[in-house]
C-alpha cells in the first residue's frame, strides 16, 4: 500500500483530459427568423469569460429557416431549426465546466445595421449544445435612410431580412416609421415598394426611426445626405 501511495498521488496531480464539446450558435431576429448568409452573416466569438481567452471564432451562414417552425407559435423544448438554418458549428475542448462568453456582430449586409451583442451560459464537458443549439436572439430591424429631394426615403425589414410588404407575415401598417426634425415627428407612409417608406420632411431632419408595433422591435438610423447629380 505504501507503494502505492507516490503513484495514487501522481495520478491525482495529473491534468483533466480535455474533452471534445461540440457547440452550434445560431442568432434569430427579433420577431423574425434566422439571420444568414442573405444578410451578409453574423460574426461569433465564444471566449472563456474569466480570462478572455478566445476558444472559437466565425461567421454565422446558412438560410433564415422554416417559416412555419419559427412563426407558428411552436411549444417551449419544441425544436424550430432544420439542417438549412443558419449556424455556427464550433469543437471546444473543455476540462472542467467553463462560464464562456458569445459575442456576436450581425447582421453584415446593409452597412451599418449590424447590432452587437454579449451574454453567457456555462458549458459542461462533453455536454454538447446542437439542435438548436445556443440561439441568441439580436434586437431591432435593419433601417437605412437617405435625402432624396424633398423627401426622405427609409428602407425598412427585419434584421433576417424578411420582407415587410402587404400581405406578409410583417404587413407594412405594423410598421411605424418617422423622420425627426428636432423634437418633431413626420409619419412616413409606405411607398409601394418592399420594405420602402417615404415622405416629404422638411430640412433639417437627421433620424429616421422604426417600430414594429407586433414584436417591439425598435432601430434609428441617421438620415444620409443626397446623393450628388
Amino acid at each position: 500500500m505504501i507503494r502505492l501511495l507516490p503513484l495514487i498521488a501522481l495520478i491525482a496531480a495529473a491534468p483533466a483530459l480535455a474533452v471534445p464539446t461540440p457547440v452550434t450558435v445560431r442568432v434569430i431576429s427579433q420577431g423574425a427568423k434566422f439571420i444568414g448568409t442573405g444578410m451578409g452573416g453574423v460574426l461569433v466569438e465564444l471566449s472563456d469569460a474569466a480570462t478572455g481567452a478566445s476558444l472559437a471564432k466565425g461567421r454565422i451562414e446558412g438560410g433564415t429557416g422554416d417559416t412555419a417552425k419559427i412563426m407558428n407559435g411552436s411549444s417551449r423544448g419544441t425544436a424550430i431549426a432544420d439542417d438549412k438554418s443558419a449556424k455556427f458549428d464550433a469543437m471546444i475542448d473543455l476540462d472542467q465546466p467553463r462560464e464562456v462568453r458569445i459575442s456576436v456582430l450581425g447582421p453584415l449586409q446593409p452597412a451599418g445595421v449590424a447590432v452587437p451583442h454579449v451574454s453567457t451560459r456555462w458549458l459542461i464537458p462533453g455536454q454538447p449544445v446542437v439542435g438548436d443549439g445556443w440561439v441568441v436572439e439580436l434586437p431591432g430591424l435593419a433601417l437605412t435612410a437617405r435625402r432624396d429631394g424633398e423627401q426622405v426615403v427609409a428602407d425598412v425589414s427585419m434584421l433576417c431580412g424578411c420582407p415587410i410588404a402587404p400581405g406578409t407575415l410583417w404587413d407594412e401598417k405594423r410598421f411605424e416609421v418617422k423622420a425627426w426634425v428636432g423634437g418633431n415627428a413626420v409619419r412616413m407612409t409606405w411607398a409601394g415598394q418592399t420594405g420602402r417608406f417615404a415622405a416629404a420632411v422638411p430640412a433639417g431632419a437627421t433620424w429616421v426611426t422604426a417600430v414594429d408595433t407586433l414584436s417591439g422591435a425598435t432601430s434609428a438610423a441617421k438620415i444620409s445626405a443626397a446623393a450628388a447629380p
